[in-house]
């Protein structure tokens, strides 16, 4: 007959047990964080793309946006160019048959077409001072107020108004070149 004692299992497969138990949870967490960090990446990086997207195409818009005035104005100035060297030829070498009519048709084109470029001009040839001023004299109005060329080039401001006129464009064409991208600029 066999004695048969009660004998405590060993100690190691008991300890092999907890450690494969630990390993198994530990692999798990370890994935779930690989998992979350992927995700949290993700999504950073889709927001600061989409960021990115939107900050490109805004310049984009306000690029294409400052190349249509652009082109718009040159199509302005033109016209103006045309009126003031009219103007100014008139003065020089006084009465011809074609300046009344010709002032004529330039002074109709500008009555039409100058209201949309008033108020973006205004800033450049208004005064700092004047800017309180309600009835402040617009100077590309005087050009083509008068019913005929012998009113302006009679006018004693008319050259200081063909002045203003002309650095308020520059000075708004080249406010218009400064939003365009390096590249873009004429």
């Amino acid at each position: 007959m066999a004695i048969r004692l009660e004998l405590p299992r060993t100690l190691a497969p008991r300890l092999q047990m907890h450690w494969h138990g630990a390993q198994a949870g530990l692999r798990r967490q370890f994935r779930t964080a690989r998992t979350f960090a992927a995700r949290t990446t993700a999504t950073a990086r889709q927001w600061v793309q989409g960021l990115a997207d939107s900050v490109v195409a805004r310049i984009g818009l306000r690029a294409r946006a400052a190349l249509r005035h652009l082109a718009r104005l040159d199509a302005f100035e033109a016209r103006y160019d045309d009126l003031v060297d009219l103007l100014c030829w008139a003065a020089k070498d006084g009465i011809h048959t074609d300046r009344d009519a010709r002032y004529a048709e330039l002074r109709a084109w500008m009555c039409v077409h100058y209201r949309p470029y008033s108020p973006r001009l205004r800033p450049y040839w208004q005064e700092p001072g004047a800017a309180a001023l309600a009835n402040a004299c617009d100077p590309f109005e005087t050009l083509f107020r008068c019913d005929n060329v012998d009113d302006f080039i009679n006018d004693a401001d008319g050259i200081a108004h063909l002045m203003r006129t002309r650095l308020a464009l520059d000075e708004y064409r080249a406010a218009l070149g400064s939003r365009l991208p390096p590249a873009t600029s004429r």
